[in-house]
């Protein structure tokens, strides 16, 4: 009940309060677009998790803002990052890093408040769990067209700062229409960004030690964006304590959380509200709230199919969406990137993708699939964990998968143009009698969605 008054406040409202502001301060700024949002100072404390004698202070410029605290706020009071903004133009005699490669971040994230929280612990852990010579290594996995890239390049942007010896970035393209990067050529170009020497003979061993030893003594924060798998990533994490190293992809990478110590933020769906939120700010002014809330589950609050159907409201409204394709550039849809997942599976896990289409998003065990594959009890639970490893498949409970409704699709798609034999009988009535694939699942670290124009940012959308 609390947020009532602020839905009836527009976002450009609180926009101008904060430019018209004298002072343009951090306090006053958030004083202003507090009010105009009818929000208390209690109230606004509830909504940002933080406490009201702490937002106090930081109104009347008793305490400094932090980066979390900015962004929070500008969530809740809709201000599209003014106050983020606010918080590094205060930081004066405070320089970005000279060397900065990372690509345009897409303005104006829709949620994701625990996601880049999550991203926040991660450089700023609590206690004394990290230790300041060690490489941090974070690890952003999600199904195909959640809003990985988008999600964490916004991130990296926002505590590129705190880099001074520069901020490295490489699209890695594990998964995509070629092949991935070589780890050599990526060696190479850090290595020659940094001022080392290159030498084209050197073979890719030598090159990472090279690399480690150019990196000693740095403070730098390396983005692997789109990684293949844990062998590609190893060669270029750096040994230098202080580095920060942010890999993102479709494969959980076990290995680098098992193998060395990574830590793990998993991008989920968005949630009902982001995904309108997002529609209507990509649609309008062809946007229909009431429709709204249909074409998102029909999406599955993906990020990338929330787009796509909003592209298709704004241009041609009248064109079917089925949530896979739509739009005349196929290389845009949840089905071109699906299928470079699928492409990646080796043929038994692609036989058992096509298979369990017939489920129909129901759960499913390994004894279950089992039957339905034709293998023994251990094989197809070695088969679900390999799909469920790229976010091909969801692991709802031990022991329980599902496919989400759209790789659903894409399954059964692949079934019309390779048709298998049918399930055994009596298998609808097993995937009956599992748990509920639709309760609850285990709680996330993270929600998200990108504002901007479509073109720009599918790249950002894997």
């Amino acid at each position: 009940m609390t947020s009532r008054p602020a839905d009836r406040i527009e976002p450009e409202q609180s926009r101008i309060a904060i430019n018209t502001t004298p002072t343009r301060s951090f306090g006053s700024a958030l004083r202003a677009a507090r009010r105009d949002r009818g929000l208390s100072l209690g109230q606004l404390a509830q909504l940002v998790n933080y406490s009201k004698s702490h937002l106090s202070r930081v109104e009347t410029e008793g305490k400094a803002p932090t980066d979390m605290l900015a962004r929070r706020c500008d969530e809740v009071l809709r201000t599209d990052g003014l106050l983020s903004g606010l918080v590094d133009a205060g930081r004066s005699g405070r320089r970005g890093p000279s060397l900065n490669q990372l690509p345009r971040a897409v303005p104006g994230l829709v949620g994701r408040a625990s996601t880049m929280s999550a991203l926040d612990r991660t450089l700023h852990l609590p206690g004394a769990r990290r230790d300041s010579a060690e490489c941090t290594v974070v690890v952003v996995d999600g199904q195909a067209g959640i809003g990985k890239t988008s999600t964490a390049l916004n991130w990296a942007h926002s505590v590129a700062r705190q880099f001074p010896d520069g901020v490295l970035f490489a699209d890695l393209g594990g998964f995509g229409p070629g092949a991935p990067a070589d780890t050599a050529d990526v060696l190479r170009h850090f290595m020659a960004s940094l001022g080392g020497q290159v030498d084209a003979e050197v073979p890719a061993e030598h090159l990472a030690a090279r690399y480690r030893s150019l990196m000693t003594g740095r403070r730098v924060l390396i983005m692997l964006d789109n990684a293949a798998d844990p062998g590609q990533v190893r060669p270029l994490l750096p040994a230098a304590g202080g580095c920060h190293v942010l890999v993102t992809s479709r494969d959980r990478l076990s290995g680098l959380v098992v193998r060395d110590g990574a830590e793990r933020v998993t991008v989920p769906p968005m949630t009902k509200d982001e995904a309108v939120r997002l529609l209507e700010a990509v649609a309008r002014p062809w946007f229909d709230r009431s429709a709204a809330p249909d074409i998102a589950q029909s999406c599955g609050y993906v990020p990338l199919a929330l787009r796509v159907a909003a592209e298709n409201i704004a241009g041609w409204h009248q064109s079917p969406f089925d949530g896979l394709g739509g739009g005349s550039d196929e290389a845009t849809t949840l089905r071109t990137v699906l299928s470079w997942s699928y492409r990646k599976l080796a043929p038994a896990a692609a036989n058992a993708l096509q298979r369990l289409a017939v489920t129909g998003g129901e759960t499913v065990s390994p004894a279950t699939a089992a039957d339905l594959l034709g293998t023994g009890v251990n094989e197809a639970h070695a088969l679900l964990d390999a799909l469920a490893e790229i976010h091909l498949l969801h692991q709802v409970a031990p022991g329980a998968y599902r496919l989400d409704q759209l790789t659903a699709a894409f399954s059964a798609e692949l079934n019309e143009t390779r048709p298998l034999r049918p399930a055994p009988d009596g298998f609808h009535s097993q995937v009956r009698r599992l748990p509920d694939s639709r309760a609850p699942q285990p709680p996330v670290r993270n929600q998200d969605g990108v504002l901007g124009d479509t073109a720009l940012t599918f790249q950002n959308q894997r």
